[in-house]
């Protein structure tokens, strides 16, 4: 019995290792959900896509019979993503730097507490919170945009 790559290679000798795992990648299914709090329902959705990316390129993976060492091959993750699970890996980037940025607030490093700010820091805290949100917000956006255009 020939493996899947074995069976791709044959039908369209064109197509490169790349190519064929693009071929054999499946999208999650949706998960549109109605209300709710939006950062909570982004963390869990942007979550379920890079957690299904990675089973779902091991899968191809193993049916192709393919054993790359992540050390060796590090990009072999972003063979055949989709552009909506980049974007879902980004939106979570982004947040782990708004989460701590907000933990600056809650405890901050030097003890003092918000009250005790002067209120050029407060700003520059401020200012440093919409940066991670907007770029967090984009990401999701982005996200939401590019499952659309893939009919997703």
């Amino acid at each position: 019995m020939p493996d899947a790559l074995t069976v791709y290679s044959a039908r369209d000798p064109g197509l490169s290792v790349s190519q064929i795992i693009k071929v054999m990648r499946q999208p999650l299914p949706s998960h549109e959900i109605e209300g709710g709090n939006f950062r909570k329902w982004a963390v869990a959705v942007c979550q379920a896509e890079v957690d299904h990316r990675e089973r779902d390129y091991l899968r191809v993976e193993r049916a192709l019979g393919l054993n790359s060492d992540r050390w060796d091959f590090p990009n072999d993750v972003s063979r055949g993503q989709y552009r909506h699970e980049a974007h879902a890996g980004a939106a979570l980037h982004w947040l782990t730097h708004l989460q701590a940025h907000e933990t600056t607030r809650r405890m901050p490093f030097d003890f003092s507490t918000w009250r005790l700010w002067s209120a050029e820091r407060r700003a520059a805290w401020i200012a440093r919170r919409r940066y991670f949100w907007n770029g967090f917000l984009t990401e999701v956006r982005a996200y939401q945009s590019a499952r659309k255009e893939a009919g997703l």
